[in-house]
């Protein structure tokens, strides 16, 4: 069974094009011209949203994306948008969009990054050790709700912490380095950026280390990359 995209844009002769391109390559594509014409669905019935920013009506692209994020926290979703400041790239990654794409764009460079999106689904959804819930010592995750536990202390993750860690766990006692961390979690084209990596890591170990200065789980390797181990 292909999988089934919902594509949310205005511009007819763009969604039109778009739409063709991604039919013939074997994906199931709804197109729709406004963010009300799916404000009440539920969203599990498609594998990954492309959404324009500026649509007719009411509501914009990034309050379709907030209410998709209601509804689901792990679908990938692409903005298509003219605004090109960071400033909109960076709000458009806030409101739940997995991936910013500023118009005009070459189609290849869409079909790439609908193909490592869906991707990168795909791995999430495999849990390990065929498991959505992983625990050890005082620490609990849960990759399907996106939530942790530590102590006794329950906490919410955001997609990007649970993959990463997600990661790190299918490779216990290995050196997972950085490069291949943001390939797999984000992408080359959303954080080219290692300290993206570091970042987070110092996030996790704030959820998980009983002593965040102290590594006892997420170990760093220098020069390397990130090792978690029990």
């Amino acid at each position: 069974m292909s999988e089934r995209l919902c594509f949310v844009e205005d511009d007819q002769t763009i969604s039109s094009l778009i739409g063709k391109k991604l039919s013939s390559l074997g994906y199931g594509v709804d197109r729709f011209e406004a963010a009300e014409s799916i404000w009440q669905d539920d969203f599990v019935r498609w594998d990954l949203f492309i959404i324009d920013i500026m649509l007719k009506g009411e509501r914009n692209g990034r309050e379709l994306c907030e209410q998709i994020r209601r509804k689901t926290s792990t679908t990938p979703i692409l903005i298509l948008s003219a605004l090109s400041e960071p400033s909109d790239r960076i709000d458009g990654l806030k409101s739940g969009a997995d991936d910013y794409l500023i118009k005009p764009f070459e189609t290849e460079e869409l079909i790439l990054r609908v193909k490592g999106m869906l991707r990168r689904r795909s791995w999430y959804g495999q849990w390990p050790r065929h498991e959505s819930t992983f625990q050890w010592e005082e620490n609990e995750i849960d990759f399907a709700n996106l939530s942790g536990r530590h102590a006794g202390r329950a906490f919410n993750l955001s997609q990007k912490e649970a993959m990463l860690m997600k990661l790190l766990v299918e490779h216990e006692g290995e050196v997972v380095n950085r490069s291949e961390i943001l390939d797999k979690v984000w992408g080359y084209h959303v954080f080219p950026s290692h300290r993206t990596v570091d970042n987070f890591i110092l996030r996790l170990r704030k959820f998980f280390e009983p002593d965040p200065k102290t590594p006892k789980y997420i170990h760093s390797v220098r020069g390397l990359g990130y090792k978690f181990s029990r």
